[in-house]
């Protein structure tokens, strides 16, 4: 069997992949969101985040991003306006790189500076977050049910 007919075979089973894409980052963003929101202790630690990241309005900021990741998850999870919730969580995660993560890589070199950045989970978000806002959430989400009417 040459290697574009198995690559062919498999391009149908790329669902799955939208799938499980979905369903596990966009529950890790739900639970983190929720946990931010309704637990006191999280929420406090989402607070001191905030503060110590020097953003103005630290209660606020803390409270829109949490909000920005419940609801982003349960859109994710759901398949609903799949590029509308990947943007918002996308944008999370760069405010996380940028106020919390990138300072605090501390390297060498570039080289291992690099290492480093792609180390951090919240890379490896985004990048999938990019994958399904132009893949798209595959054909078991409320998106196809609806747009395919």
């Amino acid at each position: 069997m040459p290697l574009d007919a198995i690559t062919r075979s498999l391009s149908s089973w790329e669902w799955i992949g939208q799938l499980l894409a979905r369903l596990f980052v966009g529950l890790l963003f739900f639970l983190s969101g929720r946990g931010k929101l309704f637990v006191p202790a999280r929420r406090e630690q989402m607070r001191e985040a905030m503060r110590h990241a020097g953003l103005p309005q630290p209660e606020l900021a803390a409270t829109v991003t949490s909000l920005m990741e419940l609801v982003g998850g349960a859109m994710l999870c759901l398949g609903v306006l799949t590029p509308i919730s990947c943007m918002m969580l996308t944008v999370v995660m760069m405010g996380a790189l940028v106020t919390t993560q990138v300072p605090a890589i501390k390297a060498a070199s570039a080289g291992e500076w690099l290492g480093e950045f792609l180390y951090l989970p919240e890379v490896l978000y985004i990048v999938i977050l990019i994958w399904l806002f132009f893949a798209g959430p595959g054909w078991l989400s409320l998106d196809h049910l609806l747009l395919s009417r």
